[in-house]
């Protein structure tokens, strides 16, 4: 079987598991621009959650975070599903394979590419993510949406900000700036972090350990900003993140 049709069998089995309601009715919507990042085993073409991804541009650039990129096996295919509408609602979902990353080890982060699986795709429901580069502010009340597991799912958390976020910094490399008091589950790294006004103030890259146990940490738009327009960001993309300042 060729890897198109491995795709094509595997993304009609996530959409069969899509299709079920995503949310209970007391949790905030899960935004349209967080999207998973699912892994087809080319052998076997199996599919699984590796990791969440924000959309920052509908022309097809996606940021998540690295090790989900660079730690993926060999046999791995690595895709994103997008819906027609938010994942309260959403009833038709469109497969783009990743392509051409650039990453940041310090930051932890990858800037990604897009591209449609079924050439005729109308790009029109490829949504970007609001994006401020202010700072988190410590003690704010913030939301995580990410995918986990097999059910390709969405999972919106409510948590808030820690600080000061200098107590987060380990000696071998710092992979974020600031923390929340949020346990992550596997599936959730590159998972949009939004305040309460629906702006991404960063992206969740990595789950505490040890004495951090039941913590995670994020890498700010703030600190991001610069490796993403280096990365190839694109003039459009990069004004919206201005102008959220």
């Amino acid at each position: 079987m060729g890897q198109e049709s491995q795709l094509g069998l595997s993304f009609l089995l996530t959409v069969a598991l899509l299709t079920a309601p995503a949310l209970s009715a007391n949790l905030p919507v899960a935004p349209a621009f967080a999207v998973p990042v699912l892994c087809t085993d080319s052998p076997s073409a199996r599919t699984k959650v590796r990791g969440t991804a924000i959309v920052l541009d509908a022309s097809g650039m996606i940021v998540t975070a690295a090790h989900v990129i660079l730690e993926s096996p060999p046999s791995c295919v690595l895709t994103v599903i997008v819906p027609n509408d938010d994942w309260s609602r959403a009833r038709g979902f469109h497969p783009f394979a990743v392509q051409r990353c650039s990453s940041n080890d310090l930051l932890d982060l990858a800037l990604c590419h897009i591209q449609p699986i079924e050439s005729s795709r109308d790009w029109s429901f490829v949504r970007a993510a609001p994006l401020s580069t202010r700072p988190p502010t410590p003690n704010s009340a913030v939301t995580i949406t990410g995918f986990t597991g097999w059910g390709f799912l969405p999972t919106v958390i409510s948590s808030h900000v820690l600080s000061p976020a200098q107590l987060y910094r380990r000696q071998d490399g710092c992979y974020c700036d600031f923390a929340i008091d949020f346990a992550a589950h596997a599936g959730m790294s590159g998972s949009p972090i939004l305040t309460s006004d629906g702006d991404v103030v960063g992206v969740l890259t990595t789950a505490g350990t040890g004495k951090f146990r039941g913590i995670s940490f994020g890498t700010s738009m703030e600190r991001a900003d610069s490796f993403l327009r280096r990365a190839g960001l694109n003039s459009l993309a990069a004004s919206h993140m201005m102008g959220h300042r």
